[in-house]
């Protein structure tokens, strides 16, 4: 469970009220689509469970879409 370390902290503090430091719509999702793309890797090769890789890879999926998309637009 080593490569979701760095997702912990976001994953722990997203809903508390204070924890404004969360830039959700500044979010760079050329780094964050393939990261989650790669957390669904690791959540199957650890076998966490298969609704934690399913999300982890549609959210990667749809993230690194809408990055592919914004690129080309620029």
């Amino acid at each position: 469970m080593i490569p979701l370390i760095p997702l912990a902290p976001i994953v722990i503090t997203w809903w508390l009220p204070w924890e404004r430091w969360i830039p959700w719509g500044k979010l760079p999702k050329v780094v964050l689509g393939p990261y989650l793309l790669y957390a669904s890797f690791a959540a199957w090769h650890f076998q966490v469970g298969w609704f934690v890789e399913l999300v982890t890879l549609l959210a990667g999926t749809v993230l690194s879409a809408v990055a592919i998309f914004a690129q080309a637009e620029k």
